[in-house]
């Protein structure tokens, strides 16, 4: 031990004298060792730590399929609660929740905040307990019970100061009085929502019937129950619902057996994180490809560098140092050389980290627990050992069979480099080129995907110019629906008013947003069989002026008008994709019924607009039905106009709405083109972090040629100045080491494209109309790398043919 630590004082003075090749190889491995640092940070905290859950591993949501209706992921039904908590044989605990805001009044100014409904057993299924006050009990849950509400931690904070009288009081929550019995734990999360409220969800058991599948089951697993088990169960409770339950009017038990209704039991977690592990996953082998371009780059500078030492190295072997004792500085050299990147490394991905954060990429779940923890580090210890053992190895076995007196008669005026002393950096070279085509032909198909994505015409125009907020009325506000729709044609009207407005309208739900309400559609030209269920549409409520507000085209008939909601008149608009489905053409939809029931009155379809892409631009435009407003209190304003998005106009906005009435609180004030960004933000994450893994990855394949090519040329100086007093024209010169550059550069990128073509298909489910092969994303960086090359190998060529013959023959 006394002696390597010798080794490594010796190493350090070493270092402390070669201050350049010490910034370049620390600032290289620490880039590597960074990036890789800060993806496995937001991978450790959003994919591998557990749910913040007592026995999180047992937590899972109870989804169904239902592929007789073409549903994959089907929510759960109060049938379906009722029956998992009497009948279950593998679930200890069941939960029923759903998504709810609530418009909260008489603390402060009029706020809408976001929360839940769920019944008392959510938090025994979650194991939770609040900080103040009680969870809510079965009493909560029955129609008729008692008007309560928990709040969250940070509510409590921020409304009323963390006041522990707050129990006990009551607050008037869309117009209802509710009683404060709780206060949850300080960061409490629910399935990455906001959650500052939540109400008890109510069940009238008396009226339960099949269907109606409106909301979120989690349940707890009996402990050593699997998920094979649990699916088993459900498909058990499931065949017993339909015997236990009866038919809404107008639909039969035949239509739910049709639906062939399915078990979809799967680790809560699953839920929580979507699809995001496929991004992060290929974002962290991509910049694991930039730690080995990093490795092979460091290689080859202490290929060079030892180079240098040749003589050294002969002269301590002569002197009795034997094979080992110089290999092991020569690992210590390297192990220094990475544990010194890997502490800049762990500085760089605590910035990067933050700027992760900043970036906010869309639907990043559990983005507020991002960080570089104790684990981080650890990995980033792992891999700065792993990467100095990498690149350290390649010149122990270049120099450790050291011939001695071969090295000892190197060097010198009247010395020629051999081919062998190159092998190794030109392969590493190589090496480092395919690696970088590799990372290249990555980003480059996810910028293809992302202008695919920007071309796609998302079923509305200019989104820049076109404002929206949130608002919702309280039956305290108005008490029925007529009223309700007479106040907000009040507010259409006075935010029409604005000086710089075109148009304003309301719908229930934005473009690109999660709204995900479905019904079947009976068509009146059509037989239906009474035991089964129509294909289910999309449907959304609209105003007057909605599609020419959104600047959707209106492809047959007309849009809305007032009297058709406030007379309640049948009538109904569909899109363009119903049409044809339904009745061959837009025009063929005109006059045509609809209705969602059996048992529901007919209404007549009065116009067709064009598709419009809700679930975001990679995803195709689902049929959708729009149907009059009239029920909804809660909807989506839109506003057109130039001035969108400056604060003034916002202002505005909100004094036109407060002038009907002051106590609407207005809330999700912002662009459509802040939701269409967001709508693309996920891609817009995945390629930014490729583009900069690309970027690098060029940048040190280039230094790599470069370094190659500066060495050779000073290795040959001498060879050159001969070639120079002979008369060899400068031109010649560059060009022979321009073609050595493309040489090695070209074999690196053909290993490069074969391996980019087999990986290049893992990238297929994040491409959006791109083919995994695109040629013009192949040619392009082919072309661009060896044209970088072609550089790299010019300037230091192009350095040495300006020394005249006569410095040359005296270089050593």
């Amino acid at each position: 031990m006394v002696d390597l630590l010798r080794t490594a004082q010796h190493t350090l003075r070493r270092f402390a004298r070669t201050p350049g090749f010490t910034l370049a190889t620390v600032g290289t491995l620490a880039l590597g060792i960074g990036a890789n640092t800060a993806i496995f940070s937001v991978i450790n905290s959003v994919l591998l730590k557990p749910l913040p859950y007592a026995e999180s591993e047992r937590l899972v949501g109870l989804w169904q399929t239902a592929p007789g209706v073409n549903i994959e992921n089907l929510n759960a039904s109060i049938a379906d609660y009722v029956t998992y908590e009497d009948e279950s044989k593998t679930l200890a605990d069941v939960a029923l929740w759903t998504g709810d805001a609530l418009t909260v009044t008489e603390v402060g100014d009029p706020e809408r905040v976001a929360g839940i409904m769920a019944t008392s057993s959510l938090f025994h299924v979650l194991d939770i307990r609040p900080v103040a006050g009680r969870a809510f009990v079965e009493k909560d849950d029955a129609v008729g019970g008692p008007d309560v509400v928990m709040i969250s931690y940070g509510y409590w904070q921020r409304r009323f100061g963390g006041d522990e009288g707050v129990i006990g009081r009551r607050i008037t929550a869309d117009g209802t009085p509710r009683e404060v019995v709780g206060v949850l734990p300080r960061g409490f999360w629910f399935m990455d929502r906001i959650v500052d409220v939540v109400t008890p969800l109510r069940i009238d058991r008396a009226s339960i019937t099949l269907g109606g599948y409106n909301f979120q089951a989690i349940g707890r697993l009996k402990p050593g129950v699997t998920l094979d088990q649990a699916n088993a169960d459900v498909r058990r409770m499931i065949d017993l619902e339909i015997g236990k339950f009866p038919a809404p009017p107008g639909m039969s038990p035949k239509m739910f057996i049709d639906a062939r209704v399915g078990p979809k039991v799967r680790a809560l977690k699953d839920d929580v994180l979507g699809d995001i592990g496929r991004s992060l996953w290929v974002v962290m082998a991509t910049i694991g490809l930039v730690l080995l371009i990093a490795c092979a780059n460091v290689a080859n500078l202490l290929l060079v560098r030892n180079e240098g030492r040749a003589q050294e190295f002969a002269v301590r072997a002569a002197l009795g140092a034997g094979r080992g004792r110089l290999a092991r500085e020569m690992m210590v050299e390297s192990l220094t050389l990475s544990l010194l990147g890997g502490a800049v490394g762990v500085a760089l991905a605590i910035g990067a980290v933050k700027l992760v954060v900043a970036m906010s990429p869309g639907r990043l779940p559990r983005l507020d627990q991002v960080s570089v923890d104790g684990t981080s580090i650890l990995f980033t210890l792992l891999l700065s050992l792993l990467a100095g053992l990498a690149f350290g190895a390649i010149p122990i076995v270049r120099h450790g069979g050291l011939r001695v007196q071969a090295a000892l008669r190197s060097g010198g005026r009247n010395a020629s480099a051999g081919r062998d002393r190159n092998v190794a950096r030109n392969a590493l070279t190589i090496v480092q080129v395919a690696l970088a085509v590799v990372l290249l032909i990555g980003s480059g198909l996810m910028i293809r995907t992302f202008e695919s994505m920007r071309q796609v015409q998302p079923g509305f125009r200019q989104p820049a110019t076109l404002e929206t907020f949130r608002l919702s009325i309280p039956q305290s506000v108005a008490p029925n629906d007529t009223a309700m729709r007479v106040l907000q044609q009040a507010i259409v009207d006075r935010l029409a008013g604005i000086p710089g407005v075109t148009t304003v309208s309301m719908i229930d739900g934005l473009p690109m947003t999660d709204w995900q309400s479905q019904d079947p559609i009976y068509a009146s030209d059509r037989e239906y069989d009474a035991d089964k269920i129509p294909p289910l549409r999309r449907f959304l409520r609209a105003a007057p002026a909605t599609f020419s507000t959104l600047g959707t085209p209106l492809i047959a008939g007309r849009e809305y008008e007032w009297n058709d909601l406030h007379q309640e008149r049948a009538v109904v608009i569909v899109g363009e994709n119903v049409a044809r489905d339904l009745w061959g053409s837009a025009q063929g939809a005109i006059g045509q019924r609809i209705r969602t029931n059996p048992t529901d009155a007919w209404s007549e379809v009065i116009g067709v607009v064009g598709d419009i892409r809700h679930d975001g631009a990679d995803q195709p435009a689902p049929s959708t039905v729009y149907w009059p407003q009239r029920y909804s209190r809660t909807m989506s304003f839109l506003v057109r106009g130039d001035r969108a998005g400056s604060n003034a106009y916002v202002g505005e906005l909100r004094r036109a709405v407060w002038s009907v009435n002051a106590s609407l609180p207005i809330t999700d004030m912002r662009t459509m083109q802040e939701v269409y960004d967001k709508s693309m933000s996920r891609t817009a994450f995945t390629l930014t972090l490729l583009g900069v893994s690309g970027f690098m990855a060029l940048l040190l394949a280039v230094v790599g040629i470069y370094a190659v090519i500066s060495y050779t040329v000073a290795q040959r100086t001498r060879e050159i100045g001969i070639r120079m007093a002979l008369g060899a024209r400068n031109d010649s010169l560059k060009l022979m080491f321009v073609r050595h550059g493309l040489l090695w550069g070209g074999i690196g990128a053909a290993a490069g494209l074969v391996a980019a073509g087999g990986l290049s298909r893992l990238m297929s489910a994040l491409l959006f109309e791109v083919n995994p092969l695109d040629p013009l994303t192949y040619s392009v960086v082919v072309l661009g790398l060896l044209g970088a090359a072609a550089l790299a190998s010019y300037l230091p060529a192009r350095r040495v043919t300006r020394i005249a013959p006569v410095e040359a023959l005296r270089s050593e």
